[in-house]
C-alpha cells in the first residue's frame, strides 16, 4: 500500500507541475505578446511624432494639423486607430534639466509654449489581455482587454538669421566719401577707404563664433560657446571694433587692406563708449539650441555702422558743411539716433502672446538738412528739411525644410516704416517737433514762416520668399518690399513742395490779414526759389544719406544671412 500511495502522490504532484508549467508558458506566451505589442506600438508613436516634427513645428508648414500628419504616418505603419484607440498629437516646448548634455538628463515636456518647437505624440491601443486564459472566468475582476499606451516627443529645430537695411557693395567714389564722413563723425575714426575698400568690407562675413574668440583674446569676459556671454558681455567701441575687424579673412575680402583698416577704425579719437553686442543682435531660441545661434554668420559693414550707431544713441551728430548743393551754401548735416538697427538669430512664426518671435529693424533715427538760400538784398532763406524715419521691420514666418537634399523655402513678413518729411528745423531732436524755417524780406521787416509736411510710408506688410539650395546662397541678395504709398523719395519731396503753407508778419504783426493779400508776389517767387532747393536737398544730401545708414523711404531691404536646420530627433 504504501508503495501505491507513494505512486498517487508522485501522479498528483506530475499533473501539478505540469498545470504549473502550463500556466507559465501562457504567461510567458501572453507577457511576450503585450511586450511585442507595446513595442509595436511605441514605434508607431516615435515614427509618427518624428514625420509631424519634420512637417510641422518650426521647421515645417504653418498651422499643421499635427494629428492628421501623425494618423497618416501610423497607418503607414500599420496602424489605423479603431474601436477604443486613440491617437492625438500636440505642440509643446521640452525643458532640459542642469544635467543637458549627460545621458541621465531630464526633460520634461510641456504642452504650448513661446517655444513650442517639440511635437508629442500619444497612440493607445486596446489588445485581449491573454490569448490563452479565459480571464474573465478565472479571474472575475479583471479586465479582457488591456490598454496599451505609448507616447512620444520629437523635435525638428529650424532657425534663420535676419538683417535689414540697403545694400553697401556698389557704393561709388562720392558715396565712400560720404559714408567716410558719417562714420568718423560717429566714431571718431579716421577712414579714408574708397568705394572698392567698402566694396569688400560690404562683403565681408564674418560668424559670431569668431567674434567672441577675438573678444576673449581682446580680455574681455566671455564665456566660450555661449552666446549668451557673448550678447552680455560689456567691452569699449573700440574693442568690438577691433575684433570684429581681426575676424575678417583677408584672403577673402578683395581691395580692402584689413591692417589698414584696422589702424584707421582704432584711433586716439575713437569715441569712448562702453557697448553690449546683445543692443543690436538678439536670439530667440529655447536654451537647448541657443548657442547654434554662434555659427551664425554677419556681415562686416553691417555690424560695424550697427555699432557707431549703438555708441550714438540719443545724441545728435554734426555731419559736416562741406556738400556742394549748387546754388545753395553749403548744407549741414545733423543726426540724431533714436534706435539703432537690429540684427536677429531665431525661431520662426509668432509665440502664443501673438508676436512674432525673431524680427529685425531697421534704425530709427531723425535727421536735419540745413541750408541758406535767398535773392541777395531781397530774400534771406535758412532753408531746413527735417526727416523722422521710424523702424521698418521684417519678421521670420516660416521655415520649410523639405526633405533631405531638398532646398529649403524660409518667407519673411516685412514692413517699411513710415517716414514724415518736414520743411524746418528740429526745436527738439528728442520729441520730433518741427519749427518752420524763417525767410527775412528786406532786413527783416518781412517775415515769412514757411512750414510743410510729407508722409512716406504704409501699413500693408508684404511676404518675400527665399528659397536655399546650399549653404553658398547666404547670405542672400536683398529683397525689398515697398509701402503703399510708393517708395520714390520723388514722391515725397513733391507732396512735400505742393503743401507749402507760407504765414508773413511784418514786424511781428498781421492785421486782419491784408499783409498776405498784398504780398502773393513775394510769396510766389518765394515758391518758386523753394522747390528746387527741397530737391536739391533731398536728393544731394539726404537720400545718400540715409542709404548709407541703411533707411530708404518707403522701402525696406531684407536679407537672410543665415539659416541652421537639423534632422528631427526623438527627445522623450
Amino acid at each position: 500500500m504504501g508503495r501505491e500511495r507513494q505512486r498517487g502522490a508522485i501522479g498528483v504532484m506530475a499533473a501539478g507541475t505540469l498545470l504549473l508549467a502550463l500556466i507559465c508558458l501562457a504567461l510567458v506566451i501572453d507577457t511576450g505578446r503585450l511586450y511585442y505589442e507595446q513595442r509595436k506600438l511605441q514605434r508607431v508613436a516615435d515614427m509618427a511624432a518624428l514625420e509631424a516634427a519634420t512637417q510641422g513645428g518650426m521647421c515645417g508648414v504653418a498651422n499643421a494639423d499635427l494629428t492628421e500628419l501623425s494618423r497618416a504616418s501610423a497607418a503607414k505603419n500599420g496602424f489605423v486607430p479603431g474601436s477604443g484607440d486613440s491617437l492625438s498629437a500636440q505642440l509643446g516646448s521640452v525643458t532640459f534639466d542642469d544635467r543637458y548634455g549627460g545621458k541621465d538628463s531630464g526633460r520634461t515636456f510641456s504642452p504650448g509654449g513661446d517655444m513650442a518647437d517639440a511635437v508629442q505624440v500619444r497612440v493607445t491601443h486596446s489588445v485581449p489581455s491573454s490569448l490563452v486564459l479565459n480571464v474573465a472566468a478565472v479571474f472575475s475582476d479583471l479586465p479582457t482587454q488591456t490598454e496599451l499606451t505609448a507616447q512620444a516627443v520629437a523635435r525638428r529645430t529650424a532657425m534663420a538669421g535676419l538683417s535689414a537695411g540697403t545694400e553697401l557693395a556698389n557704393l561709388d567714389s562720392s558715396q565712400s566719401l560720404l559714408l567716410n564722413n558719417l562714420l568718423n563723425s560717429l566714431l571718431g575714426s579716421n577712414l579714408s577707404l574708397n568705394a572698392l575698400g567698402y566694396k569688400g568690407l560690404a562683403n565681408a562675413n564674418l560668424s559670431l563664433l569668431e567674434l567672441s574668440d577675438n573678444l576673449r583674446a581682446a580680455g574681455i569676459n566671455v564665456e566660450a560657446g555661449s552666446v549668451d556671454s557673448l550678447l552680455g558681455a560689456q567691452a569699449s567701441l573700440a574693442q568690438l571694433l577691433g575684433a570684429t575687424v581681426d575676424a575678417i579673412d583677408p584672403s577673402q575680402v578683395l581691395g580692402l587692406d584689413t591692417s589698414l583698416l584696422h589702424s584707421q577704425l582704432i584711433t586716439g579719437g575713437i569715441k569712448q563708449a562702453s557697448v553690449t553686442l546683445g543692443s543690436i543682435l538678439t536670439v530667440i531660441a529655447p536654451d537647448s539650441v541657443r548657442d547654434q545661434a554662434l555659427q551664425g554668420q554677419v556681415n562686416a559693414l553691417d555690424l560695424i555702422t550697427a555699432l557707431a550707431m549703438v555708441a550714438n544713441k540719443q545724441h545728435a551728430v554734426t555731419l559736416g558743411a562741406d556738400i556742394n548743393l549748387g546754388g545753395l551754401l553749403g548744407a549741414t548735416v545733423k543726426l540724431w539716433i533714436v534706435e539703432p538697427p537690429q540684427i536677429a538669430f531665431g525661431y520662426p512664426g509668432k509665440a502664443s502672446n501673438g508676436q512674432w518671435r525673431t524680427q529685425v529693424h531697421t534704425a530709427a533715427l531723425r535727421t536735419s538738412v540745413e541750408a541758406a538760400a535767398g535773392i541777395p538784398g531781397v530774400l534771406d532763406v535758412n532753408l531746413g528739411l527735417a526727416v523722422d524715419v521710424a523702424q521698418g521691420t521684417a519678421a521670420l514666418d516660416t521655415i520649410a525644410c523639405g526633405g533631405v537634399g531638398q532646398p529649403v523655402d524660409v518667407s519673411v513678413n516685412a514692413l517699411p516704416g513710415i517716414a514724415r518729411l518736414q520743411l524746418g528745423k528740429y526745436a527738439d531732436p528728442k520729441t520730433g517737433v518741427v519749427s518752420p524755417i524763417s525767410v527775412n524780406v528786406l532786413s527783416g521787416l518781412v517775415k515769412l514762416d514757411v512750414s510743410a509736411t510729407g508722409v512716406v510710408g504704409g501699413a500693408t506688410g508684404t511676404t518675400l520668399k527665399y528659397k536655399v539650395t546650399k549653404p553658398s546662397d547666404l547670405p542672400t541678395e536683398d529683397k525689398s518690399a515697398s509701402s503703399s504709398l510708393g517708395s520714390s523719395l520723388d514722391n515725397a519731396l513733391t507732396t512735400l513742395a505742393s503743401s507749402i503753407k507760407v504765414t508773413p508778419t511784418i514786424l511781428g504783426l498781421d492785421p486782419l490779414g491784408l499783409i498776405g493779400a498784398t504780398l502773393g508776389g513775394l510769396v510766389s517767387s518765394l515758391l518758386t526759389l523753394l522747390k528746387p532747393a527741397i530737391s536739391a536737398l533731398g536728393h544731394v544730401v539726404l537720400d545718400p544719406l540715409l542709404h548709407l545708414l541703411g533707411v530708404s523711404l518707403g522701402v525696406i531691404d531684407v536679407r537672410l544671412i543665415d539659416l541652421q536646420t537639423g534632422g528631427a530627433e526623438l527627445l522623450i
